[in-house]
């Protein structure tokens, strides 16, 4: 009887620590599993910040070059039309210019 007893509680003690180790695993997956999706989550998160940052800056950059572009055009407008004036001129009458070695002398 004793032994029945005893190979009973052996038994029923085997069954609970074994319940008691699928519980311990199970309770470790879940956490694992529950901070693996929150590495997940963080590194979207970041990825998404990150994101709007470069663009964001590649919107700013590219702001600055289209008002440097429309400042170089204005600036290749303004020379073209001197160049034109330019074309346009008559030349001083030779009594009013300077001899050209002497010009060529001033230029340097």
């Amino acid at each position: 009887m004793l032994t029945r007893v005893l190979s009973l509680a052996l038994w029923k003690a085997s069954a609970l620590v074994l319940a008691a180790f699928l519980l311990g695993v199970a309770a470790g997956a879940l956490y694992v599993s529950g901070r693996h999706a929150g590495e997940q989550t963080a590194a979207k998160t970041v990825e998404k910040v990150a994101t709007q940052a470069v663009t964001t800056a590649d919107t700013a950059q590219v702001k600055q070059l289209r008002q440097q572009l429309a400042t170089a055009k204005t600036e290749a407008a303004e020379f073209q039309r001197q160049l034109q004036e330019a074309a346009r001129a008559n030349p001083a009458p030779t009594a009013c210019r300077l001899p050209d070695g002497l010009r060529d002398d001033l230029n340097r």
